[in-house]
Protein backbone atom coordinates (compact mmCIF):
# COMPACT_ATOMS: atom_id res chain seq x y z
CA UNK A 1 0.00 0.00 0.00
CA UNK A 2 1.19 3.27 -1.02
CA UNK A 3 0.10 5.09 2.20
CA UNK A 4 0.62 3.80 5.20
CA UNK A 5 3.21 6.53 6.20
CA UNK A 6 0.76 8.92 5.49
CA UNK A 7 -1.89 7.07 7.55
CA UNK A 8 -0.11 6.92 10.62
CA UNK A 9 0.27 10.85 10.80
CA UNK A 10 -3.68 11.28 9.65
CA UNK A 11 -4.33 8.56 12.56
CA UNK A 12 -2.24 10.87 15.19
CA UNK A 13 -3.84 13.62 13.68
CA UNK A 14 -7.24 12.65 14.07
CA UNK A 15 -6.27 11.68 17.58
CA UNK A 16 -5.38 14.72 18.73
CA UNK A 17 -7.97 16.48 17.39
CA UNK A 18 -10.63 14.50 18.82
CA UNK A 19 -9.56 13.78 22.57
CA UNK A 20 -9.65 10.14 21.58
CA UNK A 21 -7.67 8.42 24.74
CA UNK A 22 -6.43 5.34 22.58
CA UNK A 23 -6.89 3.13 19.11
CA UNK A 24 -5.80 0.64 17.18
CA UNK A 25 -5.39 0.16 13.92
CA UNK A 26 -4.61 -2.73 11.35
CA UNK A 27 -4.40 -3.45 7.65
CA UNK A 28 -4.34 -6.29 5.79
CA UNK A 29 -3.50 -7.45 2.30
CA UNK A 30 -4.17 -10.62 1.06
CA UNK A 31 -2.77 -13.41 3.99
CA UNK A 32 -0.43 -11.11 5.19
CA UNK A 33 -0.94 -8.07 8.21
CA UNK A 34 0.66 -5.12 6.34
CA UNK A 35 0.18 -2.27 9.30
CA UNK A 36 -0.68 -2.89 12.50
CA UNK A 37 -0.18 0.21 15.46
CA UNK A 38 -1.53 1.36 18.77
CA UNK A 39 -1.61 4.88 19.46
CA UNK A 40 -2.43 6.71 23.18
CA UNK A 41 -3.49 5.11 26.12
CA UNK A 42 -5.43 1.86 27.66
CA UNK A 43 -7.15 4.29 30.08
CA UNK A 44 -6.75 7.99 31.20
CA UNK A 45 -6.23 7.20 34.72
CA UNK A 46 -3.50 4.25 34.25
CA UNK A 47 -1.78 5.87 31.15
CA UNK A 48 -0.84 2.50 30.44
CA UNK A 49 -0.12 2.62 26.27
CA UNK A 50 -2.35 0.62 23.69
CA UNK A 51 -0.58 -2.02 22.11
CA UNK A 52 -0.84 -4.36 19.60
CA UNK A 53 -1.61 -6.94 22.87
CA UNK A 54 -4.28 -4.68 24.24
CA UNK A 55 -7.47 -6.28 24.70
CA UNK A 56 -10.89 -3.86 23.18
CA UNK A 57 -14.17 -4.77 22.91
CA UNK A 58 -15.43 -4.69 19.61
CA UNK A 59 -19.26 -3.56 20.38
CA UNK A 60 -21.48 -4.97 17.41
CA UNK A 61 -18.76 -5.86 15.27
CA UNK A 62 -19.22 -8.89 17.33
CA UNK A 63 -22.56 -9.78 15.43
CA UNK A 64 -20.66 -11.03 12.23
CA UNK A 65 -18.63 -14.02 14.41
CA UNK A 66 -22.15 -14.65 15.60
CA UNK A 67 -23.46 -15.03 12.13
CA UNK A 68 -21.08 -16.71 10.79
CA UNK A 69 -21.52 -19.50 13.67
CA UNK A 70 -24.97 -19.54 13.01
CA UNK A 71 -24.17 -20.56 9.14
CA UNK A 72 -21.67 -22.67 10.22
CA UNK A 73 -24.50 -24.87 12.11
CA UNK A 74 -26.82 -24.71 8.60
CA UNK A 75 -23.71 -25.83 6.20
CA UNK A 76 -23.26 -28.62 8.97
CA UNK A 77 -27.17 -29.81 8.86
CA UNK A 78 -27.95 -28.51 12.23
CA UNK A 79 -30.21 -26.11 11.86
CA UNK A 80 -32.35 -24.62 8.80
CA UNK A 81 -32.29 -20.64 8.13
CA UNK A 82 -35.87 -20.72 7.11
CA UNK A 83 -36.89 -22.68 10.18
CA UNK A 84 -38.58 -20.44 12.93
CA UNK A 85 -36.57 -19.92 15.69
CA UNK A 86 -38.84 -21.50 18.68
CA UNK A 87 -37.85 -24.99 16.93
CA UNK A 88 -34.37 -24.97 18.03
CA UNK A 89 -35.36 -22.34 21.05
CA UNK A 90 -39.02 -23.30 22.47
CA UNK A 91 -38.84 -21.13 25.43
CA UNK A 92 -38.35 -17.56 23.70
CA UNK A 93 -41.60 -15.83 23.23
CA UNK A 94 -42.85 -12.25 22.94
CA UNK A 95 -46.06 -10.96 24.06
CA UNK A 96 -47.30 -10.92 20.23
CA UNK A 97 -48.36 -14.37 18.33
CA UNK A 98 -46.14 -13.09 15.51
CA UNK A 99 -43.12 -14.46 17.38
CA UNK A 100 -44.13 -17.57 16.32
CA UNK A 101 -42.70 -17.11 12.60
CA UNK A 102 -39.69 -15.37 13.26
CA UNK A 103 -36.89 -17.52 10.74
CA UNK A 104 -33.55 -17.80 11.62
CA UNK A 105 -32.92 -15.70 8.68
CA UNK A 106 -34.77 -12.81 9.54
CA UNK A 107 -32.98 -12.14 13.23
CA UNK A 108 -29.70 -13.12 11.16
CA UNK A 109 -30.39 -9.64 8.16
CA UNK A 110 -32.35 -7.79 11.25
CA UNK A 111 -35.92 -8.47 9.01
CA UNK A 112 -37.47 -10.21 12.29
CA UNK A 113 -39.43 -7.50 13.34
CA UNK A 114 -38.31 -7.30 16.68
CA UNK A 115 -37.56 -4.59 18.55
CA UNK A 116 -34.36 -3.22 20.06
CA UNK A 117 -32.97 -2.00 23.33
CA UNK A 118 -32.70 1.53 23.79
CA UNK A 119 -29.56 2.97 25.65
CA UNK A 120 -32.07 3.47 29.09
CA UNK A 121 -32.63 0.74 29.04
CA UNK A 122 -28.68 -0.83 28.05
CA UNK A 123 -27.62 1.66 30.87
CA UNK A 124 -29.96 -0.40 33.18
CA UNK A 125 -28.51 -3.87 31.82
CA UNK A 126 -25.00 -2.85 32.53
CA UNK A 127 -25.68 -1.66 35.56
CA UNK A 128 -26.69 -5.43 37.38
CA UNK A 129 -24.41 -7.61 35.02
CA UNK A 130 -25.15 -10.98 35.15
CA UNK A 131 -21.52 -13.46 34.74
CA UNK A 132 -22.82 -16.77 34.92
CA UNK A 133 -23.92 -19.21 32.09
CA UNK A 134 -27.69 -19.36 32.79
CA UNK A 135 -27.75 -15.37 31.67
CA UNK A 136 -28.91 -16.24 28.72
CA UNK A 137 -31.55 -18.02 28.79
CA UNK A 138 -32.84 -15.86 31.64
CA UNK A 139 -32.80 -13.23 30.09
CA UNK A 140 -34.33 -14.81 26.58
CA UNK A 141 -37.32 -16.07 28.98
CA UNK A 142 -37.59 -12.11 30.01
CA UNK A 143 -38.54 -11.42 27.21
CA UNK A 144 -42.47 -12.72 27.47
CA UNK A 145 -43.44 -8.79 27.62
CA UNK A 146 -41.96 -7.60 24.05
CA UNK A 147 -43.87 -6.40 21.23
CA UNK A 148 -42.75 -6.68 17.43
CA UNK A 149 -42.19 -3.43 15.54
CA UNK A 150 -43.37 -4.84 12.37
CA UNK A 151 -44.13 -8.34 10.41
CA UNK A 152 -41.36 -10.61 10.30
CA UNK A 153 -39.52 -10.21 6.98
CA UNK A 154 -41.37 -7.14 6.23
CA UNK A 155 -38.47 -4.28 6.95
CA UNK A 156 -35.22 -3.69 8.10
CA UNK A 157 -35.44 -2.70 12.01
CA UNK A 158 -31.38 -3.11 13.67
CA UNK A 159 -31.91 -5.19 16.82
CA UNK A 160 -29.22 -6.23 19.22
CA UNK A 161 -32.20 -8.83 21.19
CA UNK A 162 -32.52 -10.41 18.33
CA UNK A 163 -28.72 -11.41 18.08
CA UNK A 164 -28.90 -12.15 21.67
CA UNK A 165 -31.72 -14.76 20.87
CA UNK A 166 -29.51 -16.20 18.35
CA UNK A 167 -27.13 -16.31 20.71
CA UNK A 168 -28.74 -18.92 22.95
CA UNK A 169 -30.09 -20.87 20.26
CA UNK A 170 -26.20 -21.79 19.15
CA UNK A 171 -25.74 -22.90 22.74
CA UNK A 172 -28.35 -24.77 22.84
CA UNK A 173 -28.02 -26.07 19.05
CA UNK A 174 -24.50 -26.99 20.10
CA UNK A 175 -24.76 -28.54 23.45
CA UNK A 176 -22.03 -26.23 24.55
CA UNK A 177 -21.95 -22.52 26.11
CA UNK A 178 -22.53 -20.19 23.64
CA UNK A 179 -18.40 -18.50 24.84
CA UNK A 180 -17.25 -22.03 24.57
CA UNK A 181 -18.44 -22.62 21.24
CA UNK A 182 -17.58 -19.81 19.63
CA UNK A 183 -14.08 -20.11 21.15
CA UNK A 184 -13.62 -23.55 19.57
CA UNK A 185 -15.76 -23.28 15.90
CA UNK A 186 -14.54 -19.61 15.21
CA UNK A 187 -11.91 -17.83 17.31
CA UNK A 188 -9.73 -20.50 17.53
CA UNK A 189 -10.02 -22.13 14.10
CA UNK A 190 -9.57 -18.19 12.43
CA UNK A 191 -5.73 -17.69 14.15
CA UNK A 192 -7.77 -15.40 17.49
CA UNK A 193 -5.96 -17.29 20.03
CA UNK A 194 -6.03 -13.65 22.36
CA UNK A 195 -9.77 -13.00 21.87
CA UNK A 196 -12.82 -14.74 23.55
CA UNK A 197 -16.65 -13.50 23.99
CA UNK A 198 -16.07 -14.40 28.21
CA UNK A 199 -14.92 -11.07 29.96
CA UNK A 200 -13.79 -13.31 33.04
CA UNK A 201 -10.92 -14.63 30.58
CA UNK A 202 -9.52 -11.28 29.94
CA UNK A 203 -6.07 -10.21 32.04
CA UNK A 204 -7.31 -6.49 33.60
CA UNK A 205 -4.12 -5.18 32.23
CA UNK A 206 -4.72 -5.75 28.98
CA UNK A 207 -7.95 -3.75 28.64
CA UNK A 208 -8.31 -1.05 26.96
CA UNK A 209 -11.14 0.60 29.17
CA UNK A 210 -14.32 2.73 27.35
CA UNK A 211 -14.36 6.28 27.70
CA UNK A 212 -16.97 8.67 28.17
CA UNK A 213 -17.36 12.31 27.49
CA UNK A 214 -19.09 13.98 30.56
CA UNK A 215 -18.84 16.49 28.95
CA UNK A 216 -14.93 16.15 29.95
CA UNK A 217 -13.31 12.85 28.67
CA UNK A 218 -13.65 9.92 31.66
CA UNK A 219 -13.04 6.56 32.43
CA UNK A 220 -16.68 4.94 31.94
CA UNK A 221 -17.22 4.28 35.83
CA UNK A 222 -19.24 1.22 34.87
CA UNK A 223 -17.17 -1.30 32.79
CA UNK A 224 -20.53 -2.52 30.20
CA UNK A 225 -20.83 -5.99 30.15
CA UNK A 226 -23.53 -8.41 30.58
CA UNK A 227 -23.40 -12.48 28.98
CA UNK A 228 -26.85 -12.68 27.57
CA UNK A 229 -25.64 -9.62 25.38
CA UNK A 230 -22.38 -11.06 24.38
CA UNK A 231 -23.62 -12.35 20.86
CA UNK A 232 -24.51 -9.07 20.03
CA UNK A 233 -21.67 -6.96 21.68
CA UNK A 234 -18.93 -8.50 23.40
CA UNK A 235 -16.19 -10.10 21.97
CA UNK A 236 -12.62 -8.58 23.30
CA UNK A 237 -10.18 -9.27 21.39
CA UNK A 238 -6.46 -7.93 19.80
CA UNK A 239 -6.18 -5.67 16.51
CA UNK A 240 -3.97 -8.59 15.44
CA UNK A 241 -6.23 -11.06 15.66
CA UNK A 242 -8.86 -9.01 14.50
CA UNK A 243 -6.59 -8.63 11.41
CA UNK A 244 -6.63 -12.45 11.58
CA UNK A 245 -10.53 -12.51 11.43
CA UNK A 246 -9.99 -10.23 7.89
CA UNK A 247 -8.07 -12.59 6.69
CA UNK A 248 -10.42 -15.20 7.12
CA UNK A 249 -13.18 -13.70 5.37
CA UNK A 250 -11.01 -12.56 2.84
CA UNK A 251 -10.25 -16.24 1.81
CA UNK A 252 -14.35 -17.00 2.70
CA UNK A 253 -13.70 -18.98 5.72
CA UNK A 254 -10.05 -20.54 4.91
CA UNK A 255 -7.30 -19.19 7.86
CA UNK A 256 -3.86 -21.37 7.07
CA UNK A 257 -5.18 -24.95 6.94
CA UNK A 258 -8.49 -24.47 8.73
CA UNK A 259 -11.35 -24.05 7.28
CA UNK A 260 -14.26 -22.16 9.25
CA UNK A 261 -17.30 -22.54 6.21
CA UNK A 262 -17.53 -22.75 2.73
CA UNK A 263 -17.00 -19.94 0.32
CA UNK A 264 -20.88 -20.77 -0.66
CA UNK A 265 -21.40 -19.70 2.81
CA UNK A 266 -19.87 -16.13 2.24
CA UNK A 267 -21.50 -15.78 -0.64
CA UNK A 268 -25.12 -16.36 1.35
CA UNK A 269 -23.62 -13.89 4.05
CA UNK A 270 -22.21 -11.82 1.66
CA UNK A 271 -25.31 -10.94 -0.49
CA UNK A 272 -28.08 -8.50 0.01
CA UNK A 273 -31.24 -9.56 1.79
CA UNK A 274 -32.94 -6.21 2.35
CA UNK A 275 -32.13 -2.45 1.84
CA UNK A 276 -31.15 -0.54 5.11
CA UNK A 277 -32.57 2.71 3.93
CA UNK A 278 -30.14 4.85 2.94
CA UNK A 279 -30.94 7.76 0.57
CA UNK A 280 -27.45 7.59 -1.24
CA UNK A 281 -24.65 5.09 -1.88
CA UNK A 282 -22.29 4.71 0.84
CA UNK A 283 -21.02 1.54 3.14
CA UNK A 284 -25.00 1.07 4.84
CA UNK A 285 -26.55 0.88 1.60
CA UNK A 286 -27.61 -3.41 2.17
CA UNK A 287 -27.59 -5.87 4.59
CA UNK A 288 -26.70 -9.12 4.26
CA UNK A 289 -26.75 -12.39 6.76
CA UNK A 290 -24.98 -10.85 9.23
CA UNK A 291 -22.95 -8.27 7.23
CA UNK A 292 -23.13 -4.59 5.94
CA UNK A 293 -22.76 -4.52 2.44
CA UNK A 294 -22.00 -1.17 0.26
CA UNK A 295 -19.89 0.86 -1.77
CA UNK A 296 -16.55 3.26 -0.87
CA UNK A 297 -15.69 5.56 -4.29
CA UNK A 298 -17.47 2.77 -6.51
CA UNK A 299 -15.66 -0.34 -4.47
CA UNK A 300 -17.54 -2.75 -3.05
CA UNK A 301 -17.70 -3.47 0.60
CA UNK A 302 -18.22 -5.94 3.47
CA UNK A 303 -18.34 -4.19 6.59
CA UNK A 304 -19.53 -4.51 10.68
CA UNK A 305 -19.07 -1.44 13.08
CA UNK A 306 -19.82 -0.80 16.58
CA UNK A 307 -20.67 2.05 18.93
CA UNK A 308 -21.70 2.26 22.39
CA UNK A 309 -20.46 2.11 25.96
CA UNK A 310 -17.54 4.15 25.14
CA UNK A 311 -16.15 2.16 22.67
CA UNK A 312 -16.10 2.69 18.58
CA UNK A 313 -14.93 -0.19 15.87
CA UNK A 314 -14.96 -1.19 12.64
CA UNK A 315 -14.46 -3.91 10.52
CA UNK A 316 -13.80 -3.02 6.50
CA UNK A 317 -13.48 -5.76 4.16
CA UNK A 318 -13.31 -5.09 0.29
CA UNK A 319 -13.03 -7.99 -1.54
CA UNK A 320 -12.45 -7.21 -4.95
CA UNK A 321 -9.22 -5.82 -3.80
CA UNK A 322 -7.93 -8.39 -1.44
CA UNK A 323 -7.24 -5.77 1.53
CA UNK A 324 -9.44 -4.81 4.89
CA UNK A 325 -8.80 -2.82 7.72
CA UNK A 326 -10.03 -3.00 11.42
CA UNK A 327 -10.38 0.08 13.78
CA UNK A 328 -10.42 -0.63 17.58
CA UNK A 329 -11.15 2.29 20.31
CA UNK A 330 -11.68 3.10 23.42
CA UNK A 331 -14.01 6.67 23.15
CA UNK A 332 -17.30 6.62 21.95
CA UNK A 333 -17.99 9.21 18.69
CA UNK A 334 -18.55 10.13 15.16
CA UNK A 335 -14.57 9.94 14.86
CA UNK A 336 -14.86 6.67 13.48
CA UNK A 337 -15.83 7.86 10.62
CA UNK A 338 -13.02 10.03 9.58
CA UNK A 339 -10.97 6.59 10.54
CA UNK A 340 -12.74 4.63 8.55
CA UNK A 341 -12.53 6.87 5.50
CA UNK A 342 -8.82 7.54 6.09
CA UNK A 343 -8.42 3.24 6.09
CA UNK A 344 -10.33 2.86 3.30
CA UNK A 345 -8.48 5.41 1.24
CA UNK A 346 -4.92 3.70 2.78
CA UNK A 347 -6.75 0.29 1.14
CA UNK A 348 -7.56 2.09 -1.91
CA UNK A 349 -4.05 3.60 -3.03
CA UNK A 350 -5.40 7.39 -2.05
CA UNK A 351 -3.33 9.44 0.32
CA UNK A 352 -5.68 9.72 3.17
CA UNK A 353 -6.68 12.74 4.61
CA UNK A 354 -7.52 13.84 8.57
CA UNK A 355 -10.69 16.06 7.54
CA UNK A 356 -12.78 18.23 9.42
CA UNK A 357 -14.26 17.76 13.13
CA UNK A 358 -17.49 17.14 14.30
CA UNK A 359 -19.01 20.41 16.58
CA UNK A 360 -19.05 17.96 19.52
CA UNK A 361 -16.01 18.63 20.08
CA UNK A 362 -15.84 22.24 20.57
CA UNK A 363 -19.34 21.90 22.25
CA UNK A 364 -18.14 19.15 24.74
CA UNK A 365 -15.40 21.62 25.68
CA UNK A 366 -17.38 24.74 26.64
CA UNK A 367 -19.96 22.67 28.05
CA UNK A 368 -17.10 22.20 30.43
CA UNK A 369 -15.88 24.93 31.05
CA UNK A 370 -19.39 27.23 31.33
CA UNK A 371 -22.27 24.45 31.05
CA UNK A 372 -24.87 25.03 28.37
CA UNK A 373 -24.71 28.96 28.11
CA UNK A 374 -21.39 28.65 26.88
CA UNK A 375 -21.98 25.94 24.75
CA UNK A 376 -24.74 28.16 22.85
CA UNK A 377 -22.13 31.31 22.77
CA UNK A 378 -19.61 28.55 21.55
CA UNK A 379 -21.97 27.46 18.49
CA UNK A 380 -22.74 31.16 17.28
CA UNK A 381 -18.86 31.69 17.16
CA UNK A 382 -17.67 28.49 15.00
CA UNK A 383 -21.50 28.04 12.96
CA UNK A 384 -19.40 29.52 9.70
CA UNK A 385 -16.17 27.93 10.58
CA UNK A 386 -14.69 26.01 7.73
CA UNK A 387 -12.88 23.79 10.71
CA UNK A 388 -15.70 21.85 12.05
CA UNK A 389 -18.65 19.75 10.24
CA UNK A 390 -22.42 19.97 12.03
CA UNK A 391 -24.05 16.17 11.49
CA UNK A 392 -27.79 15.96 13.42
CA UNK A 393 -26.28 12.88 15.15
CA UNK A 394 -23.14 14.33 16.80
CA UNK A 395 -24.63 15.94 20.10
CA UNK A 396 -27.08 12.97 20.08
CA UNK A 397 -24.21 10.97 20.63
CA UNK A 398 -22.89 13.26 23.32
CA UNK A 399 -26.46 13.62 25.09
CA UNK A 400 -26.20 9.66 25.19
CA UNK A 401 -23.32 9.82 27.00
CA UNK A 402 -23.93 12.33 29.42
CA UNK A 403 -27.46 10.28 30.25
CA UNK A 404 -25.76 6.95 31.06
CA UNK A 405 -23.33 9.39 33.85
CA UNK A 406 -26.81 9.99 35.32
CA UNK A 407 -26.37 13.72 34.17
CA UNK A 408 -30.35 13.90 32.66
CA UNK A 409 -30.95 17.59 32.74
CA UNK A 410 -27.51 18.47 30.58
CA UNK A 411 -28.44 15.78 28.52
CA UNK A 412 -31.50 17.55 27.60
CA UNK A 413 -30.07 21.03 27.60
CA UNK A 414 -27.66 19.62 25.11
CA UNK A 415 -30.98 18.17 22.98
CA UNK A 416 -32.04 21.21 23.21
CA UNK A 417 -29.22 22.95 21.41
CA UNK A 418 -29.39 20.41 18.74
CA UNK A 419 -32.93 20.99 18.10
CA UNK A 420 -32.33 24.65 17.61
CA UNK A 421 -29.33 23.65 15.08
CA UNK A 422 -31.57 20.68 13.74
CA UNK A 423 -35.27 21.67 14.10
CA UNK A 424 -36.63 18.95 12.33
CA UNK A 425 -34.13 16.08 13.42
CA UNK A 426 -36.98 13.31 15.31
CA UNK A 427 -34.00 11.88 16.61
CA UNK A 428 -33.94 14.84 19.51
CA UNK A 429 -37.53 14.75 20.19
CA UNK A 430 -37.13 11.50 20.70
CA UNK A 431 -34.57 11.60 23.19
CA UNK A 432 -35.61 14.14 25.19
CA UNK A 433 -39.25 12.56 25.43
CA UNK A 434 -36.96 9.39 26.72
CA UNK A 435 -35.51 11.82 29.22
CA UNK A 436 -38.64 13.10 30.51
CA UNK A 437 -40.18 9.69 31.09
CA UNK A 438 -37.21 9.09 33.11
CA UNK A 439 -37.15 12.55 35.36
CA UNK A 440 -41.25 11.08 35.70
CA UNK A 441 -42.33 14.75 33.41
CA UNK A 442 -45.63 13.01 31.23
CA UNK A 443 -46.34 16.51 29.94
CA UNK A 444 -42.80 16.93 28.48
CA UNK A 445 -42.74 13.85 27.22
CA UNK A 446 -45.89 13.69 25.46
CA UNK A 447 -44.80 17.00 24.31
CA UNK A 448 -41.72 16.01 22.68
CA UNK A 449 -43.06 13.17 21.17
CA UNK A 450 -45.74 14.83 19.33
CA UNK A 451 -43.21 17.07 18.17
CA UNK A 452 -41.79 13.92 17.20
CA UNK A 453 -44.66 12.46 15.15
CA UNK A 454 -46.07 15.43 13.74
CA UNK A 455 -42.54 15.40 11.81
CA UNK A 456 -42.71 11.65 11.76
CA UNK A 457 -45.90 10.29 11.86
CA UNK A 458 -44.44 6.86 11.00
CA UNK A 459 -41.46 6.52 12.97
CA UNK A 460 -41.58 3.21 14.86
CA UNK A 461 -39.30 4.18 18.03
CA UNK A 462 -41.99 6.82 18.49
CA UNK A 463 -44.98 4.89 17.93
CA UNK A 464 -42.89 2.18 20.38
CA UNK A 465 -42.94 5.02 22.97
CA UNK A 466 -46.51 6.23 23.09
CA UNK A 467 -47.77 2.29 23.03
CA UNK A 468 -45.29 1.80 26.01
CA UNK A 469 -46.79 5.14 27.83
CA UNK A 470 -50.36 4.36 27.24
CA UNK A 471 -49.70 0.75 28.66
CA UNK A 472 -48.22 2.70 31.75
Amino acid sequence: MLYEKELDTVLKEIIARWGIPGMAVGLVQGDQVVYAEGFGVQSLETQKPVTLDSVFCTASVSKCFTATAVMQLAERGKINLDAPVIQYLPYFELDDERYRQITIRQMLCHTSGMPDLDETEYDEMMEHPERDEGAAERWVRGLKTRKLVANPGEQFYYSNIAYNVLGDMLARVSGKSFETAMQEQILIPSGMLNSTFLLADVQPGLLAVPHLRSPEMIVNPVYPYHRADAPASFLHSTVEDMCHWAITSLNRGRYGRQNILSPAGYDRMWSTVVGRGGSSPGIYEDMGLGWTLGHFKGVRTVSHGGMGFGWTDFLLILPEKNRAAVILCNEESYARSRTVQAVADTLLDIEPQANTVSWMVPISRALQDGGIQAAYICYDEIKRSDEYYFAENDLVNLAIQLTSLKKINLAIEVLGLNIHVFPGHVGSYIEQAKLYLKKGDRSQFEECLSKARAIDPENVEAEELRRAHQQS
